[in-house]
């Protein structure tokens, strides 16, 4: 019986991009030596890369006849309908101890099966996508999916987060620390940090460690500085901003407002849809305590509007993944842009 083909195409999608990144940095971690690693890695932005770009960085290969990493950054944007080919072609021929990374910005909606029961699609990467197919019979590529988890799931990740950065949360902790974070993965491991070293490690979190450490202080001011932002108090937004960035990595901040925009322009779309906002309650669009506060929101704004700071957000991002990006002012020009 001939060996399985060895994993060398890495399909990461999803909206949880604390999480898609860390799994990136995780891969390559098991690739050997770190140094050695770094060297026979290239970073590509499929939104800005040519197709002779990418294919000519797949083909390289590596260093001493070490493994070779390709990381393409939102790999399908610029691939046209109807000219799949030449992608598929690239994949199939990729030398031996060469592996592609490919990253995929995906969101999942909620809709009704044919039984008419509520479940959750990816938007782009549906079964039915070209490059899923390809993958269903093609073994040397694994498919990752990083959806933000919902209201029930949240507190089984930071369960989760805190037995991988070696601690013990008791059960009401998590449930606490979803009730004041939501589901922001990026901040909610940050405050798992400050939590275990409070308890020094010697403990499990309580919740009112949580209710005292995470509540009053701390990353969870992000929320009321997107309060501001989102109702038109400006002034008290920058100043908050301002607070922040002294404070936390620019790059929390910017997936925590990416986050919120992207929560507002599902719930501005329910409102043009005239549906009752009860079933992106029921559907853990939104938790039961935002629904009322993010309506309002929402009304704020019309779908263009969303649309264009959305687009303005990724833009910011992928400005970020660059060593000459100053994402700090970026994120406070954005604040004045939105107030006017």
């Amino acid at each position: 019986m001939s060996a399985a083909p060895e994993v060398q195409i890495h399909l990461l999608h999803g909206d949880d991009r604390f999480s898609l990144t860390r799994a990136i940095k995780e891969l390559l971690a098991r690739g050997g030596d770190l140094a050695e690693v770094e060297m026979n890695t290239t970073r590509l932005d499929g939104r800005q890369a040519t197709f002779d770009e990418i294919h000519t960085a797949a083909n390289t290969l590596a260093f001493f006849g070490g493994a070779r990493w390709i990381v393409v950054e939102d790999a399908l944007v610029k691939i046209e309908k109807g000219k799949h080919d030449k992608f598929l072609h690239l994949l199939e021929g990729l030398p031996p101890g060469n592996h592609l990374v490919l990253t995929v910005d995906d969101h999942q909606r909620w809709r009704k099966d044919a039984r008419g029961s509520w479940i959750r699609v990816w938007e782009t990467l549906t079964d039915t996508h070209w490059l899923m197919k390809w993958a269903a019979s093609h073994p040397q590529m694994e498919v990752l999916d990083f959806p933000l988890p919902d209201e029930k799931a949240m507190d089984a990740w930071i369960s989760a987060e805190v037995k991988r950065q070696s601690g013990e949360i008791e059960t009401e902790a998590a449930r606490e620390m979803t009730r004041h974070l939501g589901n922001e993965t990026s901040i909610a491991s940050q405050e798992i940090v400050k939590l275990l070293t409070y308890v020094n490690y010697a403990r499990p979190i309580t919740a009112q460690d949580v209710i005292e450490l995470v509540s009053a202080e701390g990353s969870a001011d992000v929320f009321v500085m997107l309060d501001a932002l989102v109702e038109g108090r400006t002034r008290e937004a920058q100043q908050l901003m301002h607070v922040l960035l002294e404070q936390d990595e620019p790059e929390v901040i910017l997936g925590a407002i990416s986050h919120r925009f992207r929560q507002l322009i599902q719930v501005r779309e329910a409102l043009d849809a005239h549906e009752d906002l009860k079933e992106l309650v029921d559907r853990k669009v939104l938790f039961n305590n935002q629904a009322n506060k993010y309506t309002t929101q929402a009304r704020r704004f019309s779908m263009a509007q969303l649309e264009a700071i959305y687009r303005h957000l990724l833009e910011i991002d992928l400005k970020a993944k660059s060593s000459f990006a100053d994402t700090a002012s970026d994120l406070e020009t954005l604040v004045i842009e939105i107030g006017r």
